[in-house]
């Protein structure tokens, strides 16, 4: 079965089972450049949870329509029902939100150049390093305690935002501006491999492991419709061999 006829049949599936299409709306899906989460809009790797959110709410009949927006302010837009929802958050951080399934995973990790990697235990541990920090990320408790502590230097605390801002701030940690870089692991394995640097950084991971989720604004009635859509037509993607598909694109694995 060919992959076409493969989403053919998944489609028409959940229009003979799950209850027929109400109603096609193009659904407004916002978040800052995080890939392989959601990468450029209107490239041919917009990100794996664009994909299947593309693909599993094209099932009830809605089109997706992903642009890149700061983060802080595609926080604000959602929560106020400006953009239908966001993609890459997760419940400690917008516990108001509707959720949908989760569809990836998150665990902190921290760059360091090579042979500097420490565990990051304690604010003491990493004290007196310089932090290259993206502005509105939340961060584990340790490096966000150490940001507050400092809040007021900044040469120890050095935030950027914009889409580029990861990128930059791993070219200042080579070029010794900065100490330690923390992001998403799979995120800044993508980016490090994109810019033919891995072998430059040396990366410690915290073991905690979180579901990302695209969740939806609480102020717009068709959100819970939304989010058990997505959460349905995840499942159908699943069965399919169609998500497994869309993973290994991005060098994933489910």
């Amino acid at each position: 079965m060919t992959r076409k006829s493969a989403f053919a049949k998944v489609a028409m599936t959940a229009l003979l089972f799950g209850g027929g299409i109400a109603q096609a709306d193009t659904i407004e899906l916002r978040g800052d450049q995080w890939c392989p989460f959601n990468c450029q809009p209107g490239s041919e790797r917009p990100g794996f949870m664009v994909e299947i959110a593309r693909e599993a709410l094209a099932l009830y009949g809605h089109t997706v329509n992903y642009e890149i927006m700061n983060w802080a302010r595609s926080l604000e837009y959602v929560h106020s029902g400006r953009i239908n929802g966001v993609i890459g958050t997760d419940k400690d951080e917008s516990p108001d939100l509707v959720f949908g399934p989760p569809i990836g995973t998150y665990q902190e990790a921290v760059a360091f150049r090579a042979g500097e990697a420490r565990q990051i235990d304690s604010t003491e541990t990493i004290e007196g390093q310089r932090v290259g920090a993206i502005k509105g990320y939340e961060y584990i408790s340790v490096i966000a305690d150490y940001m507050d502590q400092n809040s007021s230097s900044s040469e120890l605390v050095q935030t950027l935002s914009g889409d580029t801002a990861l990128e930059q701030n791993l070219r200042k940690l080579l070029a010794r501006r900065v100490d330690l870089v923390p992001e998403e692991r799979s995120v800044l394995a993508y980016t490090l491999s994109t810019l033919s640097i891995t072998s430059d950084v040396e990366i410690a991971l915290d073991p905690e492991i979180s579901d990302l989720f695209i969740a939806f604004s609480p102020e717009l009635e068709n959100s819970e419709t939304y989010a058990t859509q997505l959460a349905s037509g995840l499942e159908q993607l699943r069965a399919s061999g169609r998500v497994a598909e869309i993973m290994s694109l991005y060098g994933l694995s489910e």
